[in-house]
């Protein structure tokens, strides 16, 4: 494996880091690998290192080439900067596919909190739309209280072209509303979009994969580290599963 380091724009401190794993040789028959795109949270004022690098790690461990967008904040996240520093980062993967063995028909997203919402903008707005959206505790339809930038609600966008999309969050969130993700899926339910959903018991804002190296699992319910190996399976479900070493076509939902 390799990695890479890219600065997309240096006046907003915009970069996208890349884990590159090989194909052929040992992986026989495979020419090239999903990728997903890593949104951290983080209130649109800093990217959460929790909810980087660990949640990149089980998706690497599963075959898929993972890229952590960190994007523009702060003054610089006035919308639609954000936006735009997903789809460069969306353009610059398609450009080094070939280099970095990228299959360009399947790239995700998975997006935490306000980077949940630059994901879901992502999948209802963006020039790229990914071929697959997981939304972690989303910021929706209370980023008009919650954020003064401009910032769009992105249950307002979905269409018929929206992706499909997976959606974690807890009930008892105390820094963004339940609310946001119901009224989401209820929005891809109008439009008849395909989603999985999975509103936790109890387990407080931002805790990422919710493993004990991360964070206190004490006011997580037991069951919420299970989304990870869910939207694992969810996104063989939906853009294919590794069969005998090539990437197949399988689609069931």
């Amino acid at each position: 494996m390799k990695t890479v380091r890219i600065t997309l724009n240096e006046e907003r401190n915009c970069t996208l880091e890349g884990y590159i794993q090989p194909v052929g040789g040992e992986y026989w028959g495979m020419t090239k690998r999903p990728a997903l795109i890593v949104l951290p949270g983080g209130g649109y004022q800093f990217c959460s290192d929790r909810e980087a690098d660990p949640v990149a790690f089980p998706y690497l461990a599963v075959g898929y080439q993972v890229f952590i967008l960190r994007y523009s904040l702060n003054d610089d996240a006035i919308w639609d900067n954000p936006l735009k520093d997903y789809d460069q980062a969306f353009d610059y993967i398609k450009e080094h596919a070939e280099e970095w063995f990228v299959d360009v028909e399947r790239i995700a997203v998975i997006g935490f909190s306000a980077g949940g919402h630059l994901a879901a903008c992502a999948a209802t707005a963006a020039r790229n739309i990914p071929r697959a959206a997981i939304l972690g505790y989303p910021v929706i339809s209370s980023v008009s209280t919650w954020n003064k930038r401009n910032a769009p609600d992105p249950a307002e966008f979905v269409s018929e072209k929206t992706c499909p999309c997976f959606v974690f969050a807890s009930r008892n969130d105390g820094t963004v509303p339940i609310q946001d993700s119901l009224n989401f899926l209820n929005a891809l339910n109008k439009f008849g979009i395909g989603f999985e959903a999975h509103i936790y018991s109890g387990a407080n804002h931002g805790f990422s994969t919710c493993v004990p190296a991360i964070n206190n699992r004490d006011w997580c319910c037991n069951r919420t580290p299970n989304w990870v190996a869910d939207s694992i399976e969810w996104l063989r479900e939906t853009v294919g599963d590794f069969t005998d070493g090539v990437l197949g076509d399988k689609k069931r939902w």
